[in-house]
């Protein structure tokens, strides 16, 4: 071959490479199983429903090849919550998941995520989609919310007084249980009565502990039952009332975690638990998150690896993994 010709082929050569370099770069870029970023932000960092549900954020995080990590604010406040999200959408992450201390006012926040490419998901807020893609949900709410009364009804003869705790006035969820219970007791037990208004305690064991030593005081033998909300509500709640030596006149139950529970369990002081594994909910929340960052759709019947079949009904995806414990032993053995 002449010299002019080796000229010839090896200018035809880089010419098509130089065409097709951008293609491979393009399809190189829209790999699938390219690392997302995954965010999932709390109501509340360090206490121990939330680093249950961490667990299950880095396990996620492993199974499924994506950056997936979570914070929380100090202290169930709204605004350090919207403060974290903005940062989030500024730091270019690909999803974002969050349990709001105040939907209404992540509204502005969700809003821009979406409009930068972000997927935005909840958990704990089903009555509020306005902003968010979905909502990720891992119990059937309205039954969770009467079963605290009926738990009542079958201790007790009817006539019963009780209080609620829940997180904050503005947590969805709690407020969503609370309200569920009220009217469900006013119609189906009409002797119950609900006899302050509920308590904004429960996300802190030493609040819900001294709200329930004032509850003692002001009410009385008025007092039959507790029902918190929120993780730390029931243990707070049993604290007292074993301190009191009140565990044969006061009922105590609700949400908690079973390491909290097991030994108020043990002592009648608490007598019953129910709850989901927040390691659920924040695998749940990450696998979704995925699925939706690479395009897919969210769709019933589509399945979450170890917790099954999903339900998509507007904006609420649902999984239901609803767990009861009345006995020590149960809780125990729970492992979390």
């Amino acid at each position: 071959m002449t010299k002019k010709r080796l000229i010839i082929l090896f200018v035809s050569i880089l010419a098509i490479g130089l065409t097709i370099s951008p293609l491979v770069a393009l399809a190189q870029s829209d790999n699938s199983d390219e690392e997302l970023d995954i965010a999932v932000v709390v109501k509340i960092s360090g206490i121990p429903w939330f680093n249950r549900l961490k667990e299950g954020v880095k396990q996620a995080s492993e199974d499924f090849n994506v950056n997936a990590f979570q914070q929380g604010p100090a202290n169930a406040d709204p605004a350090p919550q919207v403060k974290m999200v903005e940062d989030l959408i500024a730091r270019g992450v690909d999803a974002i998941c969050v349990v709001p201390n105040d939907a209404q006012s992540l509204v502005p926040a969700f809003e821009k995520a979406k409009e930068e490419g972000i997927v935005v998901l909840t958990h704990e807020s089903p009555f509020f989609t306005k902003a968010q893609d979905y909502d990720i949900e891992t119990i059937n709410n309205t039954e969770y919310g009467k079963m605290a009364i009926d738990q009542l009804a079958k201790r007790t003869e009817g006539e019963v007084g009780y209080v609620q705790f829940v997180g904050s006035l503005t947590v969805p969820l709690h407020n969503y249980w609370a309200d569920t219970a009220v009217e469900y007791a006013k119609e189906e037990y009409p002797r119950m009565t609900e006899l302050t208004e509920r308590l904004p305690v429960a996300e802190s064991q030493e609040d819900s502990y001294r709200s329930a030593l004032d509850l003692i005081r002001k009410h009385g033998k008025d007092l039959d039952a507790i029902i918190g909300w929120g993780s730390l509500g029931p243990p707070g709640a049993a604290q007292a009332v074993r301190e009191k030596g009140l565990t044969e006149e006061i009922i105590v139950g609700g949400s908690s975690l079973p390491s909290q529970a097991a030994s108020y369990l043990a002592d009648g002081s608490m007598d019953w638990l129910q709850l989901w594994d927040p390691k659920d909910a924040g695998y749940a929340m990450v696998y979704m998150a995925k699925q939706l960052a690479q395009g897919k759709e969210a769709e019933s019947g589509m399945e979450i690896p170890g917790l099954g079949e999903i339900t998509v009904e507007d904006k609420v995806i649902s999984v239901n993994q609803m767990v009861f414990m009345e006995e020590a032993e149960e809780a125990e053995e729970a492992g979390f």
